[in-house]
């Protein structure tokens, strides 16, 4: 959860110190002061008949933390693949370096024999 949608957790009503105007319920302050506490009021947004496009605003920022919070959540399955490509990926970086410290090895073993230097 945002900043923003942290603070209007607490009581109403929520004055503008740009405009002056008093929002009483969370939805109409989350509509005026938006999403995220970066985003402009919807006073220095709108512009006379400009009221739906501020609304387009205000839900795709919705639909913009909702996302977020989607993806930030260990329970979803998006999360859990990511997990198991990450698990996977290390798995295979442990097996390359083990096969290659191997291989030093052996070769080492060879060049030491080679040169006529019994181990």
């Amino acid at each position: 959860m945002s900043e923003l949608n942290e603070t209007l957790q607490g009581r109403g009503p929520w004055t503008c110190f740009h405009c002056g105007d008093t929002f009483k319920t969370q939805g109409t302050a989350r509509d005026h002061f938006g999403f995220d506490p970066s985003s402009d009021p919807g006073c220095l947004v709108k512009t006379g008949a400009d009221r739906g496009l501020l609304m387009a605003l205000r839900k795709s920022e919705a639909a913009n933390e909702e996302l977020l919070r989607l993806l930030h959540d260990e329970n979803s399955e998006g999360y859990r693949v990511a997990a198991r490509q990450a698990s996977r990926h290390q798995s295979q970086l442990m097996e390359a370096e083990e096969s290659g410290y191997e291989r030093g090895l052996r070769d080492g073993l060879k060049l030491s024999t080679f040169k006529g230097n019994s181990v």
